[in-house]
């Protein structure tokens, strides 16, 4: 009996979980060619000079920005932003720059909406202007 018992409540739970899956989705946003929160010059003859070769690179960098979206149904009218997953990923890098960066949605709720924007790309880190 206490097997018995304990199977359905595995089973419930189990349910449960495969339900609440089902109320998400994730959507590819797009692609930033550069991308950056911080003042970084961008004058054309520097850039000319640079060379991207040398520049140290953190590949495969990945920021985030999670906001809860509603709760019960009701619209909490916030959500992630894109400044703040792209700082996150910098400074998670340890640079200057994000470049070749992939931008992410993900979504789900149950009874609360959850919404996550993720940035992956690489950091570059610019030398400091003279």
């Amino acid at each position: 009996m206490r097997s018995t018992r304990r199977s359905a409540r595995g089973w419930k739970c189990s349910a449960l979980a495969l339900l609440a899956t089902l109320f998400g989705c994730a959507t590819d946003e797009g692609y930033l060619t550069l991308a950056s929160t911080r003042a970084v010059s961008l004058d054309t003859r520097e850039i000319r000079e640079l060379d991207f070769e040398q520049l140290p690179v953190v590949r495969d960098i990945q920021g985030r920005h999670t906001a809860v979206t509603s709760v019960l149904f009701i619209p909490t009218f916030t959500g992630p932003h894109l400044e703040a997953a792209v700082e996150d990923a910098i400074t998670l890098g340890h640079g200057d720059l994000l470049t070749r960066a992939r931008v992410r949605t993900t979504k789900w709720w149950f009874l609360v909406g959850v919404e996550t924007l993720t940035v992956r790309g690489n950091v570059i880190d610019l030398p400091e202007p003279n």
